[in-house]
């Protein structure tokens, strides 16, 4: 029931016996089959949605360039293409994103460094008008599917420069990120200065497609929560004070 509830449907429930436990294990087992029945079909829809999005998508990005380089440089029109160009590029992304989601593998676990992940999380995160600092003597390293952390830690790094930036602050002081050991967990912190979240908020933002931005999918802190279960960890968040706190709690 536990390895379901985390999403691994792949080895099966034995029943080693005959009696209640026996019956338990036979009606576990096939739920166990449904449920993997019913996540592959939604793959299978998924698959098959992106790829008939993605062909017209394509054709749409192409013929707004070719339009774009036939307009002459001043002419207001390339304006309006520009729009209609970020908005195909945006579609886009929320096309991968559905994709990934539904579709993340198993975390593969290998020796991470972990200052080396988080000054690169930092830089990626960082803008013209914030740089993203990295807190000194974060733990050397992480026992952790490397692509899969830094896409979580990525997804709160951005996040929280987007909400750091809307209240205002920039410069470098206004977004870090840290790594500590408490007892047997490694936490990795994203700080960030702006308001506050309130509590009738923080509890759906970790649902996949609750968003509180305009143009967001909703899927960042489902990734990133989803992550950080697949690693046997959770995500903690703390916001008071004009500052909010996301950590991804591991075991060491």
């Amino acid at each position: 029931a536990e390895r379901m509830g985390r999403g691994e449907l792949d080895d099966p429930v034995a029943a080693t016996s005959r009696d209640e436990v026996g019956l338990v294990a036979d009606t576990m087992e096939q739920m166990r089959q449904q449920l993997r029945a019913r996540d592959e079909r939604m793959q299978m829809m998924l698959a098959g949605i992106a790829h008939e999005v993605r062909n017209p998508l394509a054709g749409m990005e192409l013929y707004a360039g070719l339009l774009r380089d036939e307009l002459p440089d001043g002419d207001e029109r390339r304006a309006h293409v520009a729009k209609i160009e970020r908005e195909v590029k945006r579609l886009a992304t929320i096309v991968n994103d559905f994709l990934e989601y539904a579709r993340r593998p198993k975390p593969e676990l290998a020796d991470v460094p972990l200052p080396d992940l988080l000054a690169e999380v930092a830089q990626l995160a960082s803008t013209p008008e914030l740089t993203v600092a990295v807190a000194p003597d974060a733990p050397a390293l992480a026992r952790a599917d490397r692509g899969q952390l830094r896409r979580a830690l990525l997804n709160l790094a951005r996040n929280a420069v987007q909400a750091a930036t809307a209240a205002g602050h920039t410069g470098s002081d206004a977004v870090r990120l840290s790594g500590k050991l408490a007892d047997d967990r490694l936490v990795l912190s994203v700080w960030n200065r702006g308001k506050e979240i309130p509590a009738e908020t923080s509890g759906k933002l970790f649902e996949p497609f609750y968003t509180t931005r305009e143009k967001g999918t909703g899927l960042g802190l489902a990734f990133a929560r989803d992550i950080a279960a697949d690693h046997g960890g959770t995500i903690e968040l703390e916001s008071a004070n004009g500052e909010t706190t996301f950590s991804i709690v591991l075991p060491v």
